[in-house]
Parts: structure tokens; sequence; C-alpha cells
């Protein structure tokens, strides 16, 4: 990731805190996720769906997903698998044209298969 943030820090430490506390369905349609996400910028957004997508790069995806959430999902965790660490830290475009809460909702699938691999990182 290029400049964390400390916004986009907070942003996966609520993702993961929501989906630990009520699971993926329920984070996925959180009203406290969806505000967070709205609120920030679409450089925390994607500073915040770099890191979850790193964390979950080496961990399959949920096949019953489906929507738009799931493929950003599959677009960023298949970017974060073929991504070298000589060519720098992975990281996300901002993309200020994707509804905040297909990204938020993104964020949580990603969060989701990191937990089922239990590779989460330090922040």
């Amino acid at each position: 990731m290029a400049e964390r943030t400390t916004r986009s820090l907070t942003l996966v430490r609520h993702v993961r805190w929501k989906l630990h506390i009520v699971g993926h369905h329920d984070a996925a349609h959180s009203p406290f996720l969806t505000s967070s996400w709205r609120t920030s910028n679409a450089q925390d957004r994607a500073d915040a769906l770099a890191r979850l997508a790193r964390d979950a790069q080496n961990r399959a995806l949920p096949r019953a997903a489906s929507g738009p959430a799931f493929t950003l999902a599959t677009r960023l965790h298949r970017a974060a698998r073929n991504h070298h660490d000589t060519a720098g830290p992975f990281t996300v475009e901002p993309d200020e044209t994707t509804d905040p809460v297909v990204q938020m909702r993104a964020a949580v699938l990603l969060a989701h298969t990191a937990l089922r691999s239990d590779c989460w990182t330090n922040t």
C-alpha cells in the first residue's frame, strides 16, 4: 500500500471487527460500515481494499457469493495474487465511480476470505 492513512487503517479495522461480531452477511449490510465507507474518500477506500485483498490473496473466495461486490472482490483478489513484491507494495487505484457500498461489501468479502485462512497480518 502506498500511503496508509489512519482512516484507511480504521476502515480495515471496522470491517474486521464487524465481521467478527456479526458475521459475513450482517456485516455486508451494516449501516455502520455503510456510513463509514460513504464518508471516506476514494484514496482511503482504495488503500483499505488493497490491504484486505493482500491479506486474502492466498485463500479462495467463497463460491456462493455473487453480484457487483463479488466481481470487484474477485478482480482485486486476482490482482493481489498476481502482484510480485519486486514491483513494490500492492496498491489499488482510487475509484470515484464505483458505489462505496459495493466497495464496502467487497471489503467484507475479502476480510471474510482472509479470516477463513487465518492469514491476517498486523496493522
